[in-house]
This record gives structure tokens, C-alpha cells and sequence, in this order.
């Protein structure tokens, strides 16, 4: 049996909605917003954060700009217990460039983003799987996972609030050095960590390290901080809403239709899968189906099929990609 759900009050959603637009405010500006003490809002932070809803204040790191593409592997297992499947897991982890892998339930088992430079960059990490446990595949899919369409979540709101778009996956190309790695590695897992933090990490200079974050901002590899969020502890699933789509006629006012939507907090732009990908935050299925009826109802022109499967355990989360 799951722990309790956690009940927010005003105070812990809109501080919830303030980190998630930029988990890197500092405690004046989130007090400020708040219009409460920096104590208050200290207590309700370390508050969340005990209670496992925060997990964390990562940076959105655009690898695209660092010369990286993404991708995105499902696997279908056969005659495959838990037990073995956490095996191939605790495998998988150890190749080179895997980003995040999140356990499936529904038509899928399991998802591995990783980052690539090239084709052997791909092949480093297929190929061992395919040795290892081709036996144990029983479907698969490859897909370009880029750009990625990332909003600020509300559904914990209840009014009509701000919604922000992060993009990354493509962006400008950077000309990363070192240093600015050293300071990727270790900034972005923490945006609320102090520069002085940060500095004590990398054995650089604090003025150096400020001038490399402001650096990296500028040069858009770093496009924004969000909140690592335990929706479970909220009461929510999480769920991946396919479209497959009959034609393209509509895809800005669809795009325009989940942005705005407070359940739908991003949206992907794959080539190898569904034609229009999102994520959504709900409290319970029927909740999704009413959110795919209505899209199935405005859309009924352009919407052929929509498939959804839920997901819940992250075998592995790194803050890059998303």
C-alpha cells in the first residue's frame, strides 16, 4: 500500500507553481511572490521536500546544443518476471549516454533515453542489449526524441495561471569547454545549490563559476529550471496520450490546445513513433479518457487513433535530457 496522499494548502501550490516556472528563484523572490516571511516559505519548502512531493530543482539542459541527439527505445519483454527485468535494468545502466529509464505499464515495459553523437554512439549501447537479451525483446521502437515542448505544471492549481514553454533538443550550437562541463555536471542536478557551492565542487572560482552559469544561460544550454515533483504523493498518474493523426492541418491549434491545458505539462516531437506525443498528469483513468474525448470531439476532423500507457519508476533519472 502506497503512503498517504499528501494534502496541499494555497501556500504549497503556489509555492509549487513558483519553482516549477524556475526552481532557481532565490528564498527572497519566492517570499516576495508569496507574499510570506523567507521563514515561512523555508518551512513549507523543507516541508514538501520531507514529505517526498519536491525530489529535487534540476536545470533543463539543452544537449542538443551540446552537439547531442536523443533518442528514445521502448522494449517489450517475453516470459520476463520483475526480477529479471530489474537485470536488464541494473545492465543497462551501465552503458555510456543513458540518460533516464522509466519503467511501463500498458503496451510497453520500458523506456531508455539516451544521447548520441554518432552512429556508434548507438550502437555502443543497442548492440550489448541486443546480445545480451535479445531473447527476452519481444518488440521494440527507435524514435528521434526532439524537440521537446516542456510547460510549467498547473494541475495542482485552481485558477488560470502562467503557462511557460521550455524547448530544448535542438537548439543553437555550443561551444562547450571543460569548464563548462565541470559546471554542468555539477549545477544542474541543484539550481537552488549557491554559487559558492558550486565553486567548492569544481575548484573554481565563485566570480568564475557565476560568469559560466550566466554564460550558459545566454548561450541557451541551459533554457530554464523546473521542479522534480512526486505526483504519486499527490494523488495523481502520470500517463504518455499518442495521437496518430490524419492529417497536419490543425497541429499548431492542437499544440496550442495542451499547452494551455493544465493536465498536458509537455508535448514531443519524435520521428520513428506516434505522429503527436504527450505527456499528462492525471488522478485517475477516467479522468484521462474525458481529457482523450474531448480532443477526439474538437479535433474529430485530424485525430485517427489515440493510444496512452502509464509509467511510474525511474530506474535511473540524470538530469539531462528531460
Amino acid at each position: 500500500m502506497g503512503a498517504e496522499t499528501f494534502k496541499l494548502d494555497q501556500y504549497d501550490r503556489k509555492l509549487l507553481y513558483e519553482l516549477d516556472l524556475d526552481s532557481s528563484l532565490p528564498l527572497f523572490a519566492l517570499a516576495k511572490r508569496l507574499r510570506k516571511s523567507k521563514q515561512f516559505v523555508l518551512f513549507r519548502q523543507k516541508r514538501l521536500e520531507d514529505a517526498g512531493v519536491i525530489t529535487g530543482y534540476p536545470a533543463i539542459v539543452d544537449m542538443g546544443s551540446l552537439g547531442y541527439f536523443s533518442f528514445r527505445i521502448y522494449l517489450k519483454f517475453r516470459q520476463t518476471t520483475a526480477k529479471e527485468a530489474q537485470k536488464v535494468v541494473e545492465f543497462i545502466k551501465g552503458l555510456p549516454n543513458v540518460w533516464t529509464i522509466t519503467l511501463l505499464h500498458g503496451k510497453w515495459d520500458l523506456a531508455i533515453f539516451v544521447g548520441a553523437k554518432n552512429t556508434q554512439d548507438v550502437h555502443a549501447i543497442w548492440d550489448p542489449i541486443m546480445d545480451k537479451y535479445k531473447g527476452k525483446v519481444a518488440a521494440y521502437n527507435f524514435a528521434l526524441y526532439a524537440p521537446i515542448y516542456n510547460f510549467n505544471r498547473t494541475f495542482f492549481m485552481k485558477g488560470d495561471e502562467k503557462v511557460e514553454t521550455r524547448k530544448y533538443g535542438e537548439g543553437k550550437p555550443f561551444q562547450a569547454d571543460a569548464v563548462d562541463w565541470e559546471i554542468i555536471h555539477a549545477y544542474a542536478p541543484n539550481a537552488r545549490q549557491s554559487v559558492l557551492e558550486v565553486a567548492r565542487k569544481t575548484g573554481h572560482s565563485p566570480e568564475a563559476v557565476r560568469r559560466r552559469i550566466v554564460r550558459l544561460e545566454k548561450g541557451g544550454v541551459i533554457c530554464g529550471y523546473k521542479l522534480g515533483l512526486d505526483i504519486d504523493r499527490l494523488g495523481y498518474t502520470s500517463y504518455r496520450m499518442d495521437i496518430e493523426l490524419l492529417s497536419n492541418a490543425r497541429n499548431d491549434e492542437l499544440f496550442e490546445y495542451c499547452r494551455q491545458h493544465r493536465n498536458i505539462y509537455q508535448v514531443q516531437h519524435t520521428v520513428g513513433h506516434m505522429d503527436f506525443e504527450t505527456e499528462v498528469v492525471v488522478e485517475g483513468l477516467p479522468q484521462l479518457l474525458s481529457i482523450i474525448e474531448a480532443i477526439k470531439e474538437r479535433f474529430s476532423n485530424v485525430v485517427g487513433n489515440v493510444e496512452y500507457f502509464s509509467y511510474s519508476t525511474y530506474h535511473l533519472l540524470n538530469y539531462i535530457p528531460d
